[in-house]
């Protein structure tokens, strides 16, 4: 079969390469890959980011994967239509037993928090770009017959938002800022939109017009550039806000949240990055906001995501905006590295 692989750590390597077709195990099904969404982190590995040393390659790339079963001795689930949870619990430490499995740590302390033990599929075990992948049963959820391929494609990275928003208490008539419009920054506003939000804004860097036009078409009330004056740009559209969700991982982000939330109101951050911020302490305690991390999936949330899919008030289907197949890989990395409007998807078994 072919496979979209990253043969080595070098930057900027990939290629389409013959691997052999999985055989399943006990257990397991046997998942021909119609479309799998291109990640963030993709692009970290593709590009060679350091804060991705752990990987070992040779490995073939994408968690966000949909297909359907064509193999399993389940004759229920033969010729179903799933999505794949790229995370495979323990089951043994406590964040597994509280259903927290993006926290799954083998129940194995460490100082510096890392990427959970847990997540797999295209990052401890190869991914799903490739025409076929064997995976557990419980790791593949079905997908109604309303929910087109492109979604299903893209659920799991609008699983990754709904983690972030339902740190929050009520979205329902509130006021959100998301700072990046990048494709988890779009997958939350998407479910803003989705979940009623009263006003929403978006708020990029330079080189992001066409990623906040596109926020503009989910439904995104306002958008704007950041600047000096971001604070007082934001304060113009609302007296505070009831939540802010930082997707750009920049340090100056969580200052200025601070001074437009409203009292006892939360800023998730989603972004990764390995810089340092400061905030005053005075602040976050006399105005009892909360700074709350948030990462990855649960199997509920994946699971709640292709809820609202079948939703039409969700406008998940505006979230893709390019489509490559296989042997176009190469490009559609490169296509999405230059800020694509938002998600990318690779077509398979064409």
């Amino acid at each position: 079969m072919k496979a979209v692989v990253k043969l080595n750590e070098r930057s900027y390597e990939l290629s389409v390469e013959d691997f052999p077709k999985p055989e399943i195990k006990e257990g397991e099904v046997l998942v021909q890959v119609n479309r799998v969404g291109i990640c963030g982190s993709d692009l970290h590995m593709y590009a060679g980011h350091s804060g991705y040393d752990w990987i070992q390659y040779p490995l073939v790339l994408g968690h966000e994967i949909t297909g359907t079963i064509v193999e399993t001795d389940k004759e229920a689930l033969q010729g179903q239509r799933v999505v794949i949870n790229p995370y495979i619990p323990c089951n043994d430490c406590d964040y597994c037993h509280n259903g927290e499995e993006n926290l799954c740590d083998n129940n194995e302390f460490s100082l510096t928090k890392k990427a959970p033990q847990s997540l797999q599929y295209g990052f401890r075990q190869h991914g799903g770009m490739a025409e076929y992948i064997a995976v557990p049963e419980e790791n593949v959820y079905p997908i109604a017959d309303d929910v087109s391929d492109n979604v299903a494609a893209v659920s799991e990275a609008i699983a990754v938002g709904l983690t972030a928003v339902e740190k929050v208490d009520v979205v329902a008539n509130k006021t959100a800022v998301i700072f990046g419009p990048g494709p988890i920054g779009l997958g939350i506003a998407s479910l803003l939109v989705g979940l009623q939000a009263e006003n929403i804004v978006m708020v990029g860097v330079a080189g992001d017009e066409e990623r906040l036009e596109k926020a503009k078409e989910l439904g995104v009330h306002h958008v704007m550039m950041t600047t000096e004056d971001i604070v007082d740009d934001l304060m113009a559209k609302s007296n505070g806000y009831d939540m802010v969700f930082d997707c750009s991982g920049h340090h100056s982000v969580p200052s200025n949240a601070v001074k437009i939330l409203k009292k006892g109101s939360p800023i998730v951050l989603v972004g990764i990055s390995t810089q340092a911020f400061s905030l005053e302490m005075d602040q976050i305690v006399r105005g009892e906001i909360q700074v709350k991390g948030s990462y990855g999936i649960t199997r509920e949330t994946f699971k709640r995501t292709l809820d609202y899919a079948q939703d039409e008030a969700f406008p998940f289907e505006k979230l893709v905006t390019g489509t490559y197949g296989l042997e176009e890989a190469k490009g559609a990395f490169d296509a999405t590295m230059n800020k694509a409007a938002g998600k990318t998807v690779i077509t398979f078994n064409r």
